[in-house]
Order: C-alpha cells, then sequence, then structure tokens
C-alpha cells in the first residue's frame, strides 16, 4: 500500500488562494487531519485522500466553474519549494521539464506529468496523469495544477515557449470558452487527461540571466531532498503495511515497533520527523479502505468487520470522526461515484 500525500508548503498556499477568492477556509479544513481548530495553517504532511476531499469542498463551496484555473494561476513561487529557484535558473527548457518530472512528488503525489512527442513532430504534449487512490481527484483541482504550470511555464521562461493549446477530456462538462479566454489559450478535448501542448522549437537554446550557482545549489539541495522523501516513504509504507496486515483498527504502536526491532517511542519519534504519527497512518489506511469499499457498494457491517471493528457503532463513530458524517451521509456527496 503505497504512501501518498501532500506537502503542507503547498497545503498552506493553497488555503491562501482560497481564501482570496471567498472561500471559508475554516470550513474547508474542518475534519481534516493536520489541522488545528480555529487555525488555518496544516502542520505536517496531508494524506492524498484528504487532500482530494479539500478540493472536492471547495469546488462544492464555489460557484466559480473556473474556480481550479483562477487557484492555480493565483499561487504564489513559494507553493512549489526548491522547485521555484531550481526552474527559475534552469539552463534550457528541456531540462526544466526533465527537472519536473523528477521532483514534482516533493510537492504533490496527486499525479505527473507525461511527455510525447511523435517522430518529426515539433509540439510536445504534456499530460496530466493521475494517481490511483480510493477518491478520484476533482477536475477543479487538476486543473489548478495545469494552470499553474502553464503560468510557470510563461513566466519563468520570457515566453520562450510557446504554449500552443490547452487538453481536456473530450467527455467531461467544462466551461470551455471560460477555460479558452482565461488561459488564452486553443481547447483540443480529446481523450481522458487534461494537458497542453508546448512549441519545442527553443527546448535546448541556453537560457539567458540563469546563475548557474544557484541552478546547482537547488538541484543538489532537490536531490537531498528527494532522497530524504523516498527514505521516509519506505518507513511510513511499511508502517502501513504492517497495519493493513495486522489487524487494521486493532493493530497498535507497540507490536508494530516490535516487528521493526525498536520500542514504541522511538518509531513515534521517528515519524514525528516525517510529519505524521502512528494514529493517523492508521486512520489514512482505514479511511482508504472504507471509501474503497463503499465505492464497491459493500454494506457497513461488511466494512466495520473487514476493518477490524468489533461492532458497526464502533466504526460509525470512528468515520465521523474522520469525514464529519456517517457513511450514507458520504455516499450523497457530490464527488462519490460507485465503482
Amino acid at each position: 500500500m503505497d504512501h501518498l500525500s501532500i506537502a503542507n508548503v503547498w497545503v498552506n498556499s493553497l488555503l491562501r488562494s482560497f481564501e482570496r477568492h471567498g472561500l471559508d477556509t475554516a470550513k474547508l479544513a474542518s475534519e481534516l487531519p493536520g489541522f488545528v481548530p480555529g487555525q488555518t495553517d496544516h502542520i505536517g504532511r496531508l494524506d492524498l485522500v484528504s487532500a482530494r476531499r479539500l478540493w472536492h469542498k471547495a469546488a462544492a463551496l464555489s460557484d466559480d466553474p473556473l474556480l481550479g484555473v483562477r487557484i492555480g494561476l493565483s499561487q504564489d513561487y513559494r507553493s512549489i519549494g526548491v522547485l521555484a529557484p531550481l526552474l527559475w535558473h534552469c539552463p534550457s527548457v528541456s531540462l526544466a521539464l526533465k527537472h519536473v518530472a523528477t521532483f514534482q512528488t516533493l510537492i504533490s503525489e496527486n499525479g505527473v506529468f507525461r511527455y510525447g512527442m511523435q517522430p518529426g513532430e515539433k509540439t510536445l504534449r504534456c499530460l496530466y496523469e493521475e494517481t490511483p487512490a480510493a477518491l478520484d481527484a476533482s477536475p477543479q483541482q487538476i486543473l489548478s495544477v495545469i494552470a499553474g504550470t502553464i503560468r510557470y511555464i510563461r513566466e519563468l521562461f520570457d515566453q520562450r515557449v510557446e504554449v500552443r493549446s490547452l487538453v481536456v477530456p473530450a467527455h467531461l462538462a467544462l466551461d470551455r470558452k471560460g477555460l479558452s479566454s482565461l488561459l488564452n489559450l486553443p481547447l483540443v478535448a480529446e481523450g481522458d487527461r487534461f494537458g497542453f501542448e508546448l512549441d519545442t522549437d527553443n527546448f535546448n537554446v541556453p537560457i539567458t540571466g540563469c546563475d548557474p550557482t544557484l541552478y546547482q545549489l537547488s538541484l543538489d539541495y532537490a536531490h537531498q531532498l528527494l532522497n530524504a522523501k523516498q527514505k521516509g516513504s519506505e518507513l511510513l509504507m511499511n508502517i502501513r503495511g504492517f497495519i493493513a496486515n495486522h489487524g487494521l483498527a486493532q493493530a497498535s504502536v507497540t507490536q508494530c515497533a516490535h516487528s521493526m526491532q525498536t520500542n514504541a517511542r522511538n518509531l513515534q519519534r521517528k515519524l514525528a520527523r516525517q510529519g505524521t504519527s502512528f494514529r493517523q497512518l492508521k486512520e489514512e489506511v482505514l479511511k482508504e479502505i472504507a471509501i474503497r469499499e463503499l465505492n464497491r457498494g459493500s454494506s457497513i457491517a461488511t466494512i466495520a468487520e473487514l476493518l477490524g471493528y468489533s461492532e458497526t457503532g464502533a466504526f460509525h463513530r470512528a468515520f465521523r470522526g474522520w469525514f464529519g458524517g456517517s457513511p450514507g451521509h458520504l455516499r450523497e456527496e457530490p464527488f462519490f461515484t460507485p465503482r
């Protein structure tokens, strides 16, 4: 079971953007892990399902069909952390795109860009591939990533690279005229993914004004962060695997620590350095399985038993703590799609 999360620097920037667009951030952040009542800054890391639910709630609260694009165009450069100075001082566009592919998981594991170009063509198609999870991403969330990336390309590379078009899923009902106008791009409606197309004529032309020293420092730091994240992710994945295979709701930090030949205090200390705790990881595992089984149409009693609860009442109480409502209430949410 993969460990998937969103960096808090991105989450906090996102919340500030939501607030600037008139959304009640306290209401959005309620019931989500890592938020202190009365505060809107997020602490630690936010698991992927919770991050996606945050976006679904925002889309439901807003009456703006272009919310995702507006958010993507308005987030500040701090939201992408070390990628900002790295891309700013990158010597070429082609190298910058490679760095995006390599380091984007430092910011978010919601999805990745896949690049493709037919032989003989001068257009690179960049399609966003959503990470599979128990809860699908909101189209507005993906649009925010696409719009933000297009903005960074235009601003960082001084219009050196032309964004030719915006790619949107053919089946999705969108304000296509509004999208085209806001991004100043023609739309290509085909396939099932969002993305954009770039002119490749100047991809390998050196970019003037870049500082090679700052570029190398940023690149080295990005590699350090990625290595640390990969090591931390391995620990978290092992713990999530233990939880999944040792009673789920009944799994304890003491048992887990013993299986890793350490003690509970030391394990919790390691988890704190990763911005999480054993309890939070267990809740993430339970939430994902609960949503998956609700999607499949499983009964509440079946889900409760599967998760290791001795009675359905205990499961209901836990579920309300995770989502602020009953399983039946979640099934009525507009983003809930049985499959």
